[in-house]
């Protein structure tokens, strides 16, 4: 459901402190998902993953981090994307 911005919140929570937040339903309720926080019926995940630095781009420690996390995720079987930017001369 998209909401307007003059369009009321009509399926919103209100917090403790007035305001309004929209609520978005369980993906319980989209057949073919699994569960929040479940699996896919595989027993796998389709996980992406968005960084600004990812090798050969190393600024910090963040793409270090980046590909050793989504290697070990590959490794345990899940299928892992990783977006990033492109560094002149690196393979797509």
């Amino acid at each position: 459901m998209t909401l307007g911005v003059s369009e009321p919140l009509a399926n919103a929570s209100v917090n403790p402190d007035g305001a309004r937040r929209p609520t978005t339903p369980s993906r319980q309720t989209v057949p073919g998902l699994p569960a929040a926080g479940g699996l896919a019926p595989d027993g796998k995940r389709r996980i992406l993953m968005l960084s600004w630095e990812y090798p050969p781009v190393l600024v910090g420690g963040l793409g270090r981090h980046v590909h050793a996390l989504s290697v070990a995720l590959a490794a345990a079987g899940h299928e892992v994307t990783v977006v990033t930017r492109h560094a002149e001369g690196a393979p797509l």
